[in-house]
């Protein structure tokens, strides 16, 4: 048997294994700016979309990825960033709580002017395992997204708003 046939059948036979053993999840996630006068710096009618995966010990602690695109509703702001998750879960029976930090870096365009950005958010999160391997969740947060690099003209380039959102996660509870 050939060396590569040998390392598809272990790699075949040892990832569905481990994901079956581990715990965490990851799945897709929808969100959108909440503007609040005293809680947002600008309404941009801004979504979001998230990729992400995580895992989780038998403690509850979580540690993964995330990448994310943002969009505007005038399509006057556009970007994305990637980065890590952090935090801690409480499971009871079929539902999830957690509370998340997620820390990234990326790029993205305002107002025909390009940005390196920095991006950060503290989740809570409400989880309700639907199957054995399907949860859905709601969440709620407060997002920082800012430019890098100093000076005019990226100094204006700074957005602070809360945010509430809706994944779909497959893993194991």
């Amino acid at each position: 048997m050939k060396r590569r046939t040998l390392f598809a059948i272990v790699l075949l036979a040892v990832v569905p294994a481990a994901l079956a053993v581990a715990g965490g999840a990851g799945g897709v996630g929808f969100s959108g700016q909440l503007f609040d006068p005293s809680l947002s710096s600008a309404d941009l009618g801004m979504s979001a979309t998230t990729g992400f995966g995580y895992g989780v010990d038998d403690d509850g602690s979580r540690v993964g990825g995330f990448g994310t695109s943002f969009l505007s509703e005038s399509g006057s702001v556009a970007g994305g960033v990637g980065g890590m998750l952090v935090g801690r879960e409480l499971r009871a029976g079929p539902f999830t709580l957690a509370f998340t930090l997620w820390g990234g870096l990326g790029g993205g365009a305002w107002a025909s002017r390009g940005y390196f950005l920095g991006y950060g958010s503290a989740q809570a999160e409400l989880g309700v395992w639907i199957l054995p391997w399907m949860q859905v969740i709601a969440y709620v947060g407060y997002e920082a997204l800012g430019n890098l690099v100093p000076g005019p003209p990226f100094s204006e380039a700074f957005l602070r708003t809360p945010v509430l959102g809706l994944r779909v996660a497959w893993g194991s509870p």
